[in-house]
């Protein structure tokens, strides 16, 4: 597996997490102001004719009540804002209206799946985006292919979908957690011998201890519990889970030199919280992640000083895009992108991008010869999209935390800036896909 030197990288790395409120809903895809700079040009091919005429319809799939509910805000504002300036402002491609018809998972798979049948079936949509649960995300997939639907996911980070339970019909905007893992591996390997991890009893959870424990065991060292590739050196907790101490108390009792922690919601500041009366860092050294501006402010205190990778704040991209994204999302909420704001905005420039070249036409037929050769710039700089497996090569940082307390949100400084080669993740790809991976 492929292995990164990051300098200055100490004590977290992302696996993306939050506990805060729920923002409020985000407004219709047209509610901000036009933009004054026109959208990034893209390899795709460039439309030869205009077809004029009628409506796409998006199904966009987000988490506006569930364990899950801190991110769909943010996802539905940037989605909002990047349908803004991929389209001029004017909501259109080739000629034809887009319509976005958003519902809420509940971070529930089943709920997730018949939100998304509905909108198949029902809102006769064209294609679906979302959504922030990776269980949920591998659910909607299958539907993907079973109604020949491209599905962009953003911004489950779970491989599977990219990876053993990849279809042609996915693509993702969202990084995978191999990619937060590969990032990681020469901060953990620095900071102990043996590790231990706690994770959320779901997809996402495995995904992203598998990541771990690959780059770890791949640098000799060892998981003192469940070292084995199926349970990833992991003590899974239930996504629910209030109070943590009995998993906490295993986790104090394998005397490990280094704690990995995966988490994602609502029990993220209860989780440290309870670390913290267990003398949980104490016993042993922590690495966990970077997560939203809320969850940072609530409960990231004791990190100040720390040094870690994340996938996306508003003050680290310098360039216009991302200028523009924080100007129009400051100007319309009142306070800058968050986390997961730079996804949704991303995932909405890839449908535009792809429908200019298909001169509107939402067919996955048309579609996806066109994602498959996509190079675009956005608000971290440029993305492509990797043809045999659907991966978005993208940019992330290493940063260090300087305080939880700025009220707007300036909490970092830069350490270091990974580029989209070096966080690409190894092709995963198994089965009947598996002779699409590169030789």
């Amino acid at each position: 597996m492929k292995k990164l030197t990051l300098l200055a990288l100490v004590a977290l790395a992302v696996v993306v997490m939050a506990c805060a409120p729920a923002p409020t809903a985000a407004p219709a895809a047209t509610s901000a102001p036009a933009p004054t700079t026109a959208p990034a040009a893209t390899t795709a091919p460039a439309a030869t004719t205009a077809s004029t005429g009628g409506t796409i319809k998006i199904g966009l799939l987000t988490d506006d009540s569930g364990v899950l509910a801190i991110y769909g805000p943010m996802l539905e504002r940037g989605f909002a804002l990047g349908l803004d300036y991929a389209t001029g402002g004017t909501n259109t491609v080739a000629g034809k209206s887009i319509q976005v018809i958003t519902k809420d998972t509940a971070s529930k798979t089943d709920v997730g799946t018949q939100a998304a049948r509905d909108l198949i079936e029902k809102d006769n949509v064209d294609m679906l985006v979302g959504v922030p649960s990776s269980g949920v995300a591998l659910a909607v997939a299958d539907l993907a292919k079973q109604y020949k639907k491209i599905y962009i996911a953003q911004p489950a980070a779970s491989p599977d979908l990219t990876g053993k339970n990849f279809n042609p019909y996915v693509f993702r905007t969202s990084r995978t957690s191999d990619q937060d893992a590969l990032a990681s591996g020469a901060a953990l390997l620095s900071m102990g011998k043996t590790f231990v991890q706690v994770a959320p009893d779901y997809a996402f959870g495995y995904g992203s201890a598998k990541g771990f424990y690959d780059v770890v065991k791949a640098g000799g060292g060892k998981f003192v519990v469940n070292d084995t590739p199926d349970k990833s050196g992991a003590i899974y907790i239930p996504q629910d889970a209030k109070d943590f101490t009995p998993y906490l108390q295993k986790v104090l009792d394998t005397k490990a030199d280094v704690l990995i922690v995966t988490w994602a919601g609502a029990g993220f500041v209860p989780l440290f919280t309870q670390m913290q009366q267990l003398g949980v860092f104490k016993a042993m050294k922590v690495y966990t992640g970077m997560g939203d501006n809320q969850t940072l402010k609530a409960g990231y205190s004791f990190a100040v000083g720390a040094s870690g990778l994340i996938v996306y704040h508003y003050d680290l991209p310098k360039n216009p895009i991302n200028d523009w994204l924080v100007q129009h999302h400051q100007a319309k909420y009142s306070t800058p992108p968050d986390l997961f704001t730079e996804g949704g905005f991303t995932a909405a420039q890839m449908v535009v991008a792809g429908l200019k070249a298909t001169n509107g036409d939402p067919s996955a037929d048309k579609l996806m010869p066109v994602l498959e050769k996509l190079t675009f710039d956005g608000p971290k700089g440029t993305y492509t999209v990797r043809s045999y497996d659907h991966v978005l090569l993208q940019t992330m940082y290493v940063v260090k935390l300087t305080n939880t307390t700025d009220p707007n949100f300036k909490f970092f400084d830069l350490v270091s800036t990974l580029t989209p080669e070096q966080t690409a993740p190894p092709c995963e790809l198994t089965g009947d896909y598996a002779s699409r991976c590169p030789k």
